[in-house]
């Protein structure tokens, strides 16, 4: 932007011609290309101007239309890497100007300075450039105010080949006294002053090359900001003050030193201009127009020419450098200080004013004075001055001489010396100048001291001035007051650039050669040593004495005078005087006058050519061949001019053709013998040069005729160098005029083509590959001119049959031979050259080219034109952004292809042509329709739409013209069509994908053409349908069609299959086909929408297991294990390894031990047998169910692998599988495992994906995963979604809307009670695992208040729940982590039953807990302090009194006689957590730490309170305080999800029971001695199971829905119950619940007991196991209070006690009558299965078994009774059988529906 910015500027400051304005223009079009470049946007072709150009596409041309080749050689010319190229090239030999610039320099020296800047060239050593100099006052500011902020200069004219070898060197001198001392004030006393040295700076112009901006020819480093100085070290003399810059650059530190860091020189920046220099000072008038300075003034030359001379560059410039001289010390002590004045002189001795330059950027002055070197007789000062004389006045260099004096100065400069003086004349006696080189001059000296020289020109010029070193032996004394000294001597070196001047005296002599005629031959044998600069100077004068001579002298001088012009020719022809050729055709047009010189000019060029093996010279006349033959030529048109007579005219005329003619046949000779490989190159090369004056003079069929015999001379070889030649040469043919006339055209191209399809055809030798391409390479841009200009000016032309005849099937050949990776930009140039002759081509250049061909040959040819067209269309050699080629070569192909059509009619395969050539030319066709339409390039909905409507403006849709051309040859087919079926299925597929409606319409029909032809010859067509559900997979998912596809391809198909006229089996399955077809584009549409993004994880695998669904549905085997692997994956990319686990068994289903049959490789699979992989399977599936620890689910896998091994005697494998199914039991009881959360999951509105709209599903969290981060991550997956604020179903309007809405809440696993766990006693651990896995049934709970008020927190009297159940169609987790909900149902629950569920899930989570200490999983007394803190000590709400408020009074029991069942439960559920807490405290108390002590006893201290309060519910159930509630225990088992565990939980307390402190109240005692009230029936024990089967639940209060949103806090709320811990809002509650309480906060807070402590460990596996101890520890008084209570009626007592108990298990250990009571009283409830095994029976029968027996016996013993069994002997008794045995239960893990739990209450007899 800065550098358009910059040209703009440059055109408002209104400096700028037209042609500055037009090269403007063409910057600021490169600069907009360049950033569209940049943009990724098209290339804009433009011509030279900058113009836009566009293709031909109709006969009616315009200026501004090109060709193909043309289009395309633009597009090469702005591609950046063809820039970069040609900028490299060109640059490399152009010259750039330096622009370098001072701020400000700060040096503490407190004197004025005077700063000289010079380029350096390293490896020269020397300075190549003058001096630029800046004046500086004594605070480093310019002495020249008006430079103030414009120090600047411009070196110019430098190679850039040279650029990175330069130097900048900036030389310090202070302006003085010659000592200074800073610290003292003598200074101002010494009035003299003089330039010392003082130091220097530089830059390494290489150091900055890379960081300057190449932009509109303007480069700058503006990194440069202070410049280091460096000075000489004290003990190093000043001589070597001129050695310092290199000896700084070198490194040569013990030479140098630094100056302070504060000082240094400040500039502002570095830029490089490109370039001529008049054009970089037209577009940089700020630089080069100052109000101070001339433009002159800024400009600092070279030392001498440029690389590159411009003849309209006038200089006269001498540059002369001080360098050293040598000086005697004489009479003083001390070494002198010698101060030099220069100045320059006329003859007289008159000092020229103004002539002597000491640096650009000042004035010129009159004389200059040097630096003085201090005390130094041998000083070296390598300063450079220019010399220029003023223009308009008499002086010349011819009449003036420079003078040097020296004398010795100090700082009063009242000391007088001998003054010594040299001098130097500018002019030799011969007329030229000095020569550039070193000059030792001779120090003459003054006789006596003065101050003033006062010598005569006439007296010192006759003087010797150069220094012989043989004669200087002593002082000589020349005259009275001049000394010559011997020892003393001056060194200078000249250097002249003048365009008027001469230095040669032999290029004098030839142009005054009349006056040195006797040594002609001498002078002009010298003259090819004289220097191209020297010649150029005087070009016309030179070939005027040179001519003359020939006219005059050409028998003696005439091959002198031949070698001379060749000579000055083959001089010119050099790039550096490159700008002198115009010069030359100047001179031939205007001055060159000699009529007669063209036949001795061509005789001895004919000489030269016949002698050619004997002439050394015969390389340098070719080179000079065009302009020789400009000579000839036009010399004999004056020649012809001069004569009168026609017949002369004409025999002359014929005489000169004769003549030619001779001259090439020898130089073909020449060519053909190729004796000297040089000079045939040569002839190659300037041969082409000739033709142009060939034309002038002859008619083009004599040139042409001319021009073959030469080209068909040209021997062939593998040569590079001649072939490369040969086809230089005739490129440069092809690019004259020749071709712009028919004739020539006629004549010459059969001939061009001839030879280059010599060079174009494939080669087979073993040539090198650059060098192949390189001739190949110049061949196709020989065939590209030739395209070009036929195309331009004889398109309408035989020329154009020619060339097609000549081409076609080599350009064909070559495009598909090409190797496109390695030589692309050769493919290109193929393919735009084809591309050229087709858009060449019309109808009948066709039919004529295809006519002669038998059937065979056009088969082939078809065949090769359409897969090379295929090719064009699937790898475009173009890149993206040639937007116009890529359009121009699609609009040829297109045509090309209906042309080529016309003749594929003529060869219709034969249904019997199965596999025939015919065949196979169709479907190359086809597939070439195919790649056309569906090319990247033509797709125009991609682009925007102005650059769409552009191209359909100009060349239409051509994807509806292609596709109807398909459309057609397709009906021509006929019956034959089956023959292509199902090839073809997919590639029509990809047509129909196109987003074109009209070509959508026209296409689809082809494939009910397919199922009718293929139907009707096989009966079904089974294979169409495969292939069309095959490539739609495909085709899709690489994100093809649309929904408006979908809509189409139903609507047109159905209505085909619907044809009353088709046969009812067709109708029937080609509408179960377009149904199957539009239920997979629809769900592989869903899955391509959410596959893109990484957020829509459950949504791209909920849409593959439709898609895997559906293709099991097909028997698609092979999809259907695509889409597996692609779930798979998925899975673990999620890491989800449970779900990956579930998904692989479904292939692992397919699979069967028993079958050998070998399977290909598979995704990571390799190639083995069917057993193989699905043991391979099973291993991985074990491998990820152990990475989620579902050890569980490995237990199948285990044990089939196991079976298989060991039927193979694998036990190697074997051993491995049992190990790992033994760690997995170990993992089972020990390893921590985290349980999960699932959430209803709503996605309603109609802006969801199809799949999603208004479905409902429960979602499986993440461990650890909370409602919050659920509710972010589905927003962040749709983040257009809303999140509805409630929990009711939404409305029908929100269902409707096209937005998306969000519904989100936690849900509770619904837990069934598993088969395999009935009658078992189950450690809890392992029934944990079961709360979250294989679950079907979640519920979500809500509280309201029946009576219609608000519902109350604490009010649970009211609070009931409104239950609603969701039931879905997999169970969780499995192959996905959504399941979808089939149905609910809806329930409500009372308060005094959401009472008892809460405390029984408390109660169940304590065990957990305590488990978990007693199997040592947890060690840490924290969580229990604070489980059993805040249930025991729950003051927040009262605690168990609220219950007692609630429902424990005699209006709420006597409501109804559930009430009054229910709240015995309750009782009976609270007495069980006393019981389970009195565990708790026991094992508390071992593990808590001393230094909570205190702790331990205020929780014991308030057990026992707690245990007081509630000992009257234990004398209300007749219970005593050591006995536990058989209903308790009952509602304990039931609401773990097992039965019968009571044995385990009493043995638990009656191993506690010994070390719990005594909490027995005086109630208690009292009571001791009373009848126990009757005992409750069955009923009454145990409520009804369906009221019990929910162990989580979220309770919300009554009143408006409130959103799911992240907790704010932790609670302790379990399963969203009002009880806290066990009690109604125990005090380690984070907050109360209120009316208002949202689902998600009460969600949240059922996770765990208290979200600060770590998850409940598992339950060891035998905790359960009974100890004979356990049941036998009531003695003593217990066993009185017992018999005391007991009633006369204790047959009937014992009855009721057998029917309802299993003695069997603890008979044995009865030893006496109060152990008996005890295992009575404490033995509980059987299960229904347990019960049907060991009631005695009392049915008609009468039949008993021996357990029944025995106890009676035992029990009638105790109180001193006889039994009726004691008639029975003990054999008898052991010999009545029992009931029969169980059946087998079978282990299921198959999922089952969900179903409400059975009811398992037995009633009890009444007491």
């Amino acid at each position: 932007m800065s550098d358009m910015i910059q040209c703009l500027c440059s055109n408002y400051l209104g400096v700028l011609g037209q042609n500055q304005l037009e090269e403007k223009k063409r910057k600021i079009t490169q600069l907009i290309d360049k950033g569209n470049a940049l943009l990724g946007l098209d290339l804009v072709p433009r011509d030279e101007f900058g113009n836009k150009v566009s293709p031909i596409t109709c006969s009616n041309r315009t200026p501004e239309q090109k060709g193909v080749l043309e289009l395309y050689n633009i597009h090469k010319s702005v591609k950046p890497h063809n820039i970069s190229k040609a900028t490299e090239s060109s640059e490399s030999n152009e010259s750039v100007h330096l622009f370098f610039g001072i701020c400000q320099c700060v040096l503490l020296n407190q004197t004025p300075l005077e700063v000289y800047a010079t380029l350096y060239h390293y490896e020269r050593n020397e300075m190549i450039s003058e001096r630029f100099l800046v004046p500086l006052t004594r605070y480093g500011l310019p002495e020249n105010r008006e430079r103030l902020n414009d120090i600047s200069t411009v070196f110019t004219d430098i190679s850039r080949k040279e650029l990175e070898k330069l130097y900048i060197i900036i030389r310090y001198y202070r302006r003085g006294p010659l000592k200074f001392d800073a610290n003292t004030r003598d200074n101002n006393r010494h009035t003299a002053e003089y330039l010392r040295p003082l130091g220097l700076s530089y830059i390494a112009i290489k150091n900055h090359i890379d960081t300057l901006e190449a932009s509109t020819g303007i480069r700058s480093d503006k990194n440069i900001n202070r410049l280091d100085i460096y000075t000489l070290n004290k003990d190093k003399g000043e001589y070597n003050f001129s050695e310092l810059h290199r000896k700084v650059i070198m490194g040569e530190r013990a030479q140098f030193q630094h100056l302070d860091h504060n000082q240094g020189l400040h500039i502002p920046n570095l830029k490089i201009f490109s370039g001529p220099l008049a054009q970089v000072q037209a577009q940089n008038p700020h630089i080069f127009k100052k109000a101070h300075v001339s433009p002159s003034n800024i400009i600092t030359r070279k030392l001498g020419f440029p690389s590159v001379i411009n003849p309209t560059d006038r200089r006269n410039d001498l540059y002369v450098t001080l360098k050293t001289a040598k000086f005697s010390k004489g009479n003083k002590k001390a070494e002198k200080n010698v101060l030099v004045n220069v100045y320059v002189r006329d003859g007289n001795g008159k000092t020229i004013p103004g002539c002597i330059s000491k640096g650009t950027g000042e004035p010129k002055v009159d004389e200059y004075q040097s630096s003085v070197i201090y005390h130094c007789n041998s000083p070296v000062w390598d300063e450079t001055i220019r010399v220029n004389l003023p223009e308009n006045s008499p002086y010349t260099f011819d009449n003036c001489h420079i003078l040097f004096t020296f004398r010795h100065v100090t700082n009063n400069d009242k000391n007088r010396d001998k003054p010594g003086f040299s001098f130097l004349k500018l002019s030799n006696k011969d007329g030229t100048l000095i020569a550039n080189k070193d000059h030792q001059l001779v120090v003459y000296k003054d006789s006596i001291k003065t101050a003033d020289f006062r010598h005569k020109a006439s007296d010192y010029l006759k003087l010797e001035s150069f220094y012989d070193r043989s004669n200087a032996q002593k002082d000589v004394e020349i005259s009275k007051n001049i000394i010559q000294k011997h020892s003393e001597q001056l060194t200078i070196s000249t250097v002249l650039c003048s365009s008027e001047f001469t230095q040669n005296s032999d290029l004098k002599s030839l142009l005054q050669w009349k006056e040195h005629e006797p040594q002609l031959g001498k002078i002009l044998a010298q003259v090819p040593m004289i220097q191209g600069e020297e010649l150029v100077k005087f070009l016309h004068h030179i070939f005027e004495a040179l001519f003359m001579i020939l006219d005059e002298k050409d028998t003696e001088y005439g091959d002198l005078v031949f070698d001379c012009l060749v000579y000055i020719i083959y001089t010119l022809a050099d790039d550096k005087f490159e700008h002198f050729r115009p010069v030359l055709d100047n001179y031939i047009i205007t001055y060159f006058f000699h009529a007669q010189v063209y036949i001795k000019l061509l005789d001895r060029l004919k000489n030269k050519v016949k002698n050619h093996e004997t002439d050394r010279n015969i390389g340098d006349s070719m080179k000079a061949l065009e302009y020789l033959f400009k000579f000839i030529v036009q010399s004999s048109n004056l020649h012809r001019q001069s004569q009168s007579s026609t017949q002369t005219i004409d025999r002359g005329f014929k005489r000169f053709v004769n003549s030619l003619c001779d001259f090439f046949g020898e130089l073909n000779n020449m060519i053909k013998s190729h004796q000297n490989c040089l000079n045939t190159a040569k002839a190659l090369k300037y041969f082409p040069q000739t033709i142009p004056e060939l034309n002038k003079i002859l008619p083009i069929t004599t040139t042409c005729g001319i021009i073959s015999d030469f080209i068909d001379a040209v021997p062939s070889t593998d040569e590079k160098e001649i072939i490369g030649y040969k086809l230089r040469c005739i490129g440069d043919i092809v690019k004259g005029v020749l071709l712009d006339s028919i004739e020539g055209c006629t004549q010459l191209i059969p001939l061009l083509m001839k030879h280059l399809k010599l060079h174009l055809k494939h080669d087979e030798t073993a040539r090198d590959e650059l060098e192949v391409k390189k001739e190949k390479t110049q061949a196709v841009n020989i065939l590209t001119y030739i395209l070009i200009t036929v195309s331009n000016k004889h398109s309408n032309t035989p020329v154009v049959k020619m060339i097609v005849d000549d081409l076609m099937d080599i350009l064909f050949r070559l495009v598909c031979q090409v190797d496109k990776e390695k030589d692309m930009d050769l493919a290109r140039d193929y393919v735009s050259c084809l591309i050229a002759l087709l858009h060449l081509m019309n109808n009948d250049h066709y039919t004529s080219y295809m006519k002669p061909m038998n059937e065979h040959n056009l088969i082939h040819f078809l065949n090769e034109v359409f897969l090379v067209f295929n090719d064009l269309m699937k790898s475009n050699v173009y890149p993206r952004d040639w937007i116009v080629m890529n359009m121009l070569q699609s609009y040829v192909v297109l045509n090309a292809i209906i042309c080529f059509s016309k003749a594929l009619t003529k060869l219709l395969p034969q249904v019997k042509d199965y596999m025939g050539k015919k065949k196979q030319l169709w479907e190359n066709f086809f597939y070439l329709c195919v790649a056309f339409i569906t090319q990247d390039t033509l797709q125009l909905e991609d682009f925007r739409q102005p650059k769409r409507k552009k191209i359909s403006s100009q060349y239409g849709d051509m994807r509806s013209e292609m596709g109807l051309e398909m459309i057609s040859m397709w009906k021509q087919l006929g019956d034959s069509k089956r023959l292509f079926v199902p090839e073809m299925v997919g590639p029509f597929l990809e047509v129909t994908l196109v987003p074109l409606d009209s070509l959508r319409r026209e296409v689809i029909p082809i494939f009910f053409d397919m199922i009718e032809c293929y139907h009707y010859h096989f009966t079904n067509f089974d294979i169409v349908e495969r292939e069309v559900i095959d490539k739609l997979d495909v085709h899709v998912s690489q994100g093809k069609g649309d929904k408006r596809y979908v809509a189409m391809m139903y609507e047109i198909l159905l209505k085909k299959c619907n044809n009353p006229d088709l046969p009812r089996a067709l109708h029937q399955s080609g509408v179960r086909f377009v149904n199957s077809v539009k239920y997979l584009l629809e769900h592989l549409l869903n899955f391509r929408e959410v596959r893109e993004s990484d957020h829509h994880s459950e949504a791209k695998m909920l849409c593959i297991v439709n898609l895997l669904n559906f293709y099991e549905e097909l028997n698609r085997q092979e999809m259907y294990l695509r889409y597996i692997w692609k779930l798979y994956s998925s899975h673990l990319l999620q890491k989800n390894f449970v779900e990956a686990a579930f998904t692989l068994e479904m292939y692992a289903s397919k699979l069967k031990f028993e079958s050998d049959m070998v399977l290909e490789q598979f995704e990571e699979f390799p190639r083995e047998k069917d057993r193989e992989r699905k043991a391979r399977l099973f291993k991985t599936i074990i491998n990820h169910h152990e990475e989620g620890m579902s050890f569980e689910n490995c237990f199948p896998f285990y044990k089939l692998l196991a079976d298989y091994y060991e039927t193979i005697f694998d036990y190697k494998e074997l051993s491995g599988i049992l190990t790992r199914q033994a760690a997995a039991y170990t993992n089972i009881l020990k390893a921590e495992r985290q349980g999960v959360d699932f959430f209803y999951i709503g996605f309603y509105g109609l802006g969801f994906p199809q799949f999603l709209q208004n479905r409902r599903f429960i979602y499986c969290g993440r461990k650890f995963e909370k409602a919050g981060t659920v509710n972010s991550r589905f927003q962040e997956q749709f983040p257009a979604a809303t999140l509805l604020p409630y929990t009711s179903h939404p409305d029908e309007e929100i269902k409707n809307s096209p937005k998306q809405h969000l519904q989100i809440y936690k849900v509770n696993p619904v837990i069934e009670e598993r088969e395999e766990f009935i009658d078992r006693d189950v450690p809890s651990i392992i029934l944990q695992f079961y709360d979250s896995n294989d679950v079907k049934a979640f519920s979500y709970d809500k509280i309201f208040n029946k009576s219609g008020g608000k519902a109350k927190d604490d009010d649970f009297g009211s609070l009931w729940i409104h239950k609603t159940t969701f039931f879905t169609m997999d169970p969780l987790p499995s192959k996905l982590r959504l399941a979808e909900i089939t149905h609910h149902e809806i329930s409500e629950i009372s308060p005094i039953k959401s009472a008892i569920e809460t405390m029984e899930t408390k109660n169940k989570h304590l065990r957990l807990q305590i488990d978990g200490y007693k199997s040592k999983r947890e060690t840490s007394a924290k969580p229990l302090s604070m489980t059993l803190q805040g249930t025991i000590d729950a003051r927040v709400m009262g605690g168990i009194k609220k219950y007692e408020d609630a429902f424990f009074n005699e209006g709420f029991i006597s409501e109804s006689q559930q009430n009054g069942e229910d709240v015995l439960t309750l009782k009976r559920t609270i007495i069980e957590q006393v019981e389970i807490l009195q565990e708790g405290v026991e094992i508390h108390g071992k593990v808590c730490d001393p230094s909570v002590k205190q702790l331990h006893e205020h929780i014991v201290k308030m057990f026992n309170e707690m245990r007081k309060d509630t000992s009257k519910y234990r004398r209300e159930l007749g219970l005593t305080s050591g006995t536990p509630s058989r209903a308790s225990r009952a509602s304990f088992a039931i609401s773990s999800s097992s039965s019968n565990r009571y044995n385990s939980t009493l043995s638990r307390n009656m191993r506690s029971r010994h070390s719990m402190v005594s909490v027995t109240s005086a109630e208690e005692t009292a009571h001791n001695g009373s009848t126990p009230p009757p005992l409750p029936s069955r009923k009454e024990i145990l409520p009804d199971p369906v009221q019990l089967i929910q162990n989580r639940r979220s309770i919300q209060t009554d009143g408006p829905d409130q959103p799911v949103l992240p907790p704010k806090k932790r609670s302790s709320i379990v399963h969203g119950s009002p009880l806290i811990n066990g009690s109604p809002l125990g005090r380690d509650s984070a907050r109360s619940i209120n009316s208002n309480s949202s689902a998600d906060n009460i969600d949240n807070s059922s996770n765990s007991l208290d979200e600060s402590q770590p998850p409940l460990p598992p339950r060891p596996a035998n905790m359960n196991k009974s100890s004979p101890e356990s049941n036998s520890f009531i003695t003593g008084s217990g066993l009185d209070i017992i018999k005391e209570s007991l009633s006369a009626s204790l047959e009937e007592i014992v009855n009721s006690i057998t029917e309802t108990a299993d003695w069997s298990s603890s008979y044995n250990s009865v030893e006496s009558s109060d152990s008996f009571v005890a295992m009575a009283i404490s033995t509980p409830p059987l299960s229904n299965r347990s019960r049907a095994q060991s009631t005695l029976s009392d049915a008609s029968d009468g039949s008993v078994n021996s357990n029944t027996i025995k106890r009676r016996r035992s029990f009638a013993s105790i109180f001193g009774s006889k039994s009726k069994d004691d008639s029975l002997s003990d054999t008898q008794i052991s010999g009545i059988n029992g009931p029969p045995p169980l059946p087998q239960r079978t282990n299921s893990n198959a999922a089952r529906p969900p179903k409400v739990p059975r009811d398992k209450s037995v009633p009890v007899p009444s007491q």
